[in-house]
């Protein structure tokens, strides 16, 4: 981290709330972070493990933040480079239809052609989603690990608003208790990563910030377009109000996670798992979810952290690379999805009262 990052980072993260100049900014540093992220583009580094490119789970993950600034900021060119991106990849899904990473692109392009319809444009998701809500599997089969619950859910719930068909919300209601069921731990109100990690019979519990960050991001993300009269939504809220109440009550001084939530002892901060975090708490406060004076000193502190994770070059450094359990990141360790919650972060933190 660039020096003048650290002393911002230590005069920001000891006060409680944000300085009004540091969120007046706050538009300005997600651009930087954008210019940054799209010049140093992941899939283009990492060409063996990233075939399917701006496809993929990496890329879709960020076009969700990119989407959200794009709608708190008014800046064209968020919306213009998502636009290219669906271009480019045809509208089309990853190449595997039953595996929710491949789903999580076409929420971007659900809510492109919610701002200018043309049949292209869902063709690819419905078709897919068109098979999986005819052939169903158990939730916890089908979503197998809890990223999933960001990745596909708010695609099934984006498809049903567009096309006005509740097979979608009924596939992705019977999906998600199910794989809820599987790795939500009620003496926690976490989740656990995947079946490797539930209900250990020996040693200490592991609950994964980033894991946990993908759970209540994606609650967030599906709450804004689930119907209010649905009959579930009260259950998704209740989830979403427990986690969101666990996670600031273990939320380190500094306001960042650290990759093992209950067990942070000798880590830095982990920027991915807090601009989750941030993101779903901030929005919760800015749709009446959640109190602002219980939650509001929390998401300031977040806030003013990560911010001094961001280098002078806008890269937002101290995200875990890709993994499925806690591990090891550094001041220059960054990933697209990082960028992506950071991004949604701050649209939520400009529209705070």
């Amino acid at each position: 981290m660039h020096p003048s990052s650290i002393r911002r980072f230590v005069l920001l993260s000891s006060a409680l709330l944000v300085p009004a100049a540091v969120l007046a900014d706050t538009a300005a540093t997600m651009r930087r972070v954008f210019d940054w992220q799209v010049a140093h583009p992941w899939s283009s580094q990492h060409p063996v493990t990233d075939k399917d490119g701006n496809r993929g789970w990496v890329q879709g993950a960020f076009l969700t933040g990119v989407m959200e600034a794009s709608r708190a900021t008014g800046d064209a060119a968020y919306r213009n480079y998502a636009q290219a991106t669906a271009d480019a990849n045809g509208w089309q899904l990853g190449p595997r239809p039953r595996h929710a990473d491949d789903h999580i692109v076409g929420q971007t392009y659900l809510e492109l052609y919610e701002l200018a319809p043309a049949p292209e444009k869902l063709a690819s998701v419905k078709a897919v989603l068109d098979e999986i809500a005819a052939k169903p599997a158990a939730g916890r089969e089908f979503w197998s690990w809890c990223d999933a619950l960001y990745m596909s859910p708010p695609t099934f719930a984006k498809l049903a608003r567009v096309t006005h068909d509740n097979r979608y919300l009924d596939a992705m209601d019977t999906f998600y208790w199910d794989t809820y069921l599987a790795f939500y731990d009620p003496a926690e109100n976490l989740f656990y990563r995947d079946q490797r990690f539930v209900f250990p019979k020996e040693g200490p519990k592991i609950f994964w910030s980033r894991g946990n960050g993908w759970v209540i991001a994606g609650l967030a993300r599906l709450l804004d377009v689930l119907p209010a009269d649905h009959p579930s939504r009260g259950r998704y809220v209740a989830v979403f109000q427990a986690m969101a109440a666990k996670l600031v009550a273990i939320q380190p001084a500094d306001g960042l996670w650290r990759s093992n939530l209950l067990h942070p002892e000798g880590q830095h901060g982990e920027a991915s798992g807090s601009a989750f975090f941030c993101y779903a708490l901030t929005w919760g406060i800015n749709q009446g979810v959640l109190p602002a004076a219980q939650y509001r000193p929390a998401v300031d502190k977040t806030w003013a952290a990560l911010l001094g994770c961001v280098d002078d070059e806008g890269r937002l450094g101290w995200v875990q690379p890709i993994g499925f359990a806690p591990g090891a990141y550094n001041a220059t360790t960054w990933q697209e999805y990082g960028s992506g919650a950071f991004l949604a972060a701050g649209s939520q933190m400009m529209k705070l009262p």
